[in-house]
């Protein structure tokens, strides 16, 4: 992807995250889920990648990429589920969930169950560099994810 396609990438996820706008009945739709140590963000896209709507909040539920209020993460992400279903008129049922660098394959299960409590069901576990170059589209180059608790970085060649 060309440094004007990352930067049109960029200004449709500000936009979507500024105004999220009804999505049609007949869209394929994408859902990502990022719990974060200060931001939690849920994300619709089309099916190439397109940032369609978005909503975050600031939530102190994950530090460190580690779950440590389970109940409050499940509220976090099915209030902002609830909000991007009335934004867009969408049901958001199936989607996939982040994890940073390092996380240990317990809190990789943490961060599905959240999901799922939240009424999405869980359809991949990403970590957090693949997730946002599957967004991007880099070939060749870097992903540098710089969060509130970790640091994630991914050098890319040929894609």
């Amino acid at each position: 992807m060309t440094s004007a396609a990352v930067k049109a990438t960029m200004k449709a996820a500000a936009k979507a995250l500024k105004s999220p706008q009804p999505i049609p009945a007949d869209l394929p739709i994408k859902l990502g889920v990022d719990l974060g140590t200060a931001f939690t963000v849920l994300v619709v896209t089309d099916e190439a990648g397109t940032p369609l709507a978005a909503a975050h909040t600031f939530a102190d539920v994950v530090r460190d990429g580690v779950v440590w209020d389970f109940a409050g993460a499940q509220q976090v992400v099915r209030n902002l589920r609830l909000q991007l279903e009335e934004a867009t008129g969408r049901e958001l049922t199936r989607g996939a969930v982040t994890i940073p660098p390092g996380v240990n394959a317990a809190d990789h299960r943490a961060h599905r169950y959240v999901i799922e409590g939240a009424g999405i069901d869980c359809t991949a576990v990403i970590d957090e560099t693949t997730a946002a170059n599957a967004v991007l589209g880099i070939r060749n180059g870097a992903v540098v994810d710089i969060g509130g608790g970790t640091t994630g970085v991914a050098i890319l060649r040929d894609g």
